[in-house]
C-alpha cells in the first residue's frame, strides 16, 4: 500500500509547477508590453528605435538599436523564435501613432507616486489572472487577434469590411513563423484604423507559441473571429 501511494504522489504534485509557470508567463507578458508602452511614451529615442525594427529580423542592421532596449527585457538565453516574438510585439507597439502614448490625467497622478502605481498594476494583473484562470475562458491570456479583427468589423462606423477582414484572418492563419511576423503589421494597421483594442500580452503569447502550436492558435483566432462576426452582414 505504501508503494502504491508513493507512486501516485508525483502525478499530484506535478500539476503545481505547471500552473505556477503559466501564471508567471501571463505576468511576464503583461509586464513586458506595459513596460514597452511606458518606454515609448516617455522616451522618444527609444520609441523611434523600436519603431524602426518593424518587419526586421533579429540580425537586421535596423534591429541593432533595439538590442540596447530589449536585451534586459527579453528572457535570458531564450531561443531566436521567442526573442523574435518579443521584438515584433515591441515594434508593433512602437508603430502606433504618437497620440496613442499620451498619458491621461489619471496616469499622470499615478506617476507621481510610483509605488502606488506599481501596487495598482499588480492588483489589476491579479484580477485579470483570476478571470483568465476560470474554466470558461476561451483563451489563457486574453483576447486573441482573431477576436480583435472581429471587433474591428462590427465596430460602429468602422471602415473594415467583413470580406477584407476575412481575407486577412485567413492569410494570417496560413503563415509560417516568419510569415506571421511579416504580415502582422498590415493587419494591426487595419484594426487600429477601426479603433479596435489590441491585447498585446495575448498577441505576444501567441507569437511565442506559434512555432509549436500554430495550428491550435490559428483555430482559436478563426473561431473567435467568426463568433464575433456571426450576425454581421457585409
Amino acid at each position: 500500500m505504501t508503494t502504491l501511494a508513493d507512486s501516485r504522489t508525483p502525478a499530484v504534485t506535478s500539476q503545481a509547477p505547471e500552473a505556477s509557470k503559466g501564471q508567471k508567463n501571463r505576468a511576464a507578458y503583461a509586464a513586458f508590453t506595459a513596460n514597452i508602452e511606458r518606454l515609448c511614451r516617455t522616451d522618444p529615442g527609444a520609441h523611434a528605435a523600436l519603431r524602426a525594427g518593424l518587419r526586421r529580423d533579429l540580425n537586421h542592421p535596423r534591429a541593432r538599436p533595439m538590442h540596447r532596449l530589449l536585451a534586459t527585457r527579453v528572457p535570458e538565453e531564450c531561443d531566436d523564435a521567442t526573442a523574435q516574438a518579443y521584438y515584433t510585439v515591441a515594434s508593433l507597439i512602437a508603430a502606433q501613432p504618437r497620440h496613442a502614448f499620451s498619458p491621461s490625467q489619471e496616469e499622470d497622478e499615478h506617476d507621481t507616486d510610483e509605488p502606488e502605481a506599481a501596487q495598482t498594476q499588480n492588483l489589476q494583473e491579479s484580477d485579470e489572472a483570476d478571470k483568465e484562470d476560470a474554466p470558461s475562458a476561451p483563451a489563457p491570456y486574453g483576447s486573441s487577434f482573431g477576436s480583435t479583427l472581429g471587433q474591428a468589423v462590427i465596430a460602429q462606423g468602422a471602415s473594415l469590411r467583413m470580406s477584407a477582414a476575412e481575407n486577412r484572418i485567413n492569410l494570417l492563419t496560413r503563415q509560417s513563423t516568419r510569415g506571421i511576423h511579416l504580415h502582422l503589421p498590415a493587419a494591426v494597421n487595419q484594426v487600429r484604423a477601426a479603433g479596435a483594442p489590441i491585447d498585446w500580452g495575448q498577441l505576444l503569447a501567441d507569437l511565442v507559441d506559434w512555432p509549436y502550436r500554430s495550428g491550435r492558435i490559428s483555430r482559436r483566432w478563426l473561431q473567435d473571429f467568426y463568433r464575433i462576426t456571426a450576425a454581421y452582414q457585409d
